[in-house]
């Protein structure tokens, strides 16, 4: 009788830990379409992208490729270090974020244009270019904080702060890596004469911040009963 129970309750955790590794699942395709969202309103704003989403504009307006299609291509040579550096950084996260996000940026972009809402639409409404600018950092760096979260993987510009914060041992925090990282990008942004304004600026100096409060409170409460 006793062996039988433990081969049921064996069965009950196995059962349990499937239901919470596909809700983590489902929270990280979400977070990366929250991503692809925030990214849009930023490009809707005129104010500036984040700084990697600059930096991908900039160079593949020099290319005859698309910008999701470059961003996939730039981050499969940005994960090959972060790989090397930290394996657990590779996942369905991980493959989801490089693939996919480019693709919800300008499927958010389009959908936006269906309803009449263009960059060059809200380029006289400064009240409603402010609130896409807002709207895109907050929505922006919540979805960075809950994919990361999910632990299934992250992005390799993601990730790399991290592995920085490991590997200094702490001596330089996730929140100021991220910040030399954004500046970095937006740098790149800018010598390739992608749109860089307020908006990257705000972005570069607050999303580490932003990102690690939105980790400590909404994401902790939304992922604790899930990792």
């Amino acid at each position: 009788m006793l062996r039988v129970f433990l081969y049921e309750r064996e069965g009950l955790n196995m059962d349990e830990k499937r239901k919470k590794l596909m809700l983590r699942i489902c929270w990280m395709i979400g977070a990366n379409v929250i991503l692809g969202l925030g990214i849009a309103l930023l490009r809707l704003s005129s104010f500036g992208t984040d700084p990697f989403t600059c930096m991908n504009l900039g160079v593949s307006s020099h290319l005859p490729i698309s910008f999701a299609t470059y961003q996939v291509l730039f981050n499969i040579i940005l994960i090959i270090p972060v790989f090397i550096l930290d394996r657990k950084s590779f996942g369905m996260g991980t493959l989801t974020n490089m693939v996919l996000l480019g693709y919800f940026v300008e499927f958010f972009v389009w959908f936006f244009s269906v309803f009449g809402v263009t960059i060059e639409g809200l380029s006289g409404n400064l009240f409603m270019r402010i609130l896409a600018l807002t709207a895109g950092i907050l929505v922006v760096c919540f979805g960075v904080a809950l994919y990361m979260a999910c632990d299934l993987g992250a992005g390799p510009y993601d990730r790399l702060p991290v592995v920085i914060e490991t590997y200094t041992h702490g001596k330089i925090k996730y929140k100021w890596a991220r910040v030399g990282q954004d500046a970095i990008s937006a740098a790149i942004g800018i010598a390739t004469g992608s749109v860089i304004g307020i908006g990257t600026v705000i972005v570069a100096l607050f999303t580490g911040p932003v990102v690690s409060f939105f980790r400590d409170t909404a994401v902790a409460r939304i992922m604790k009963d899930l990792t």
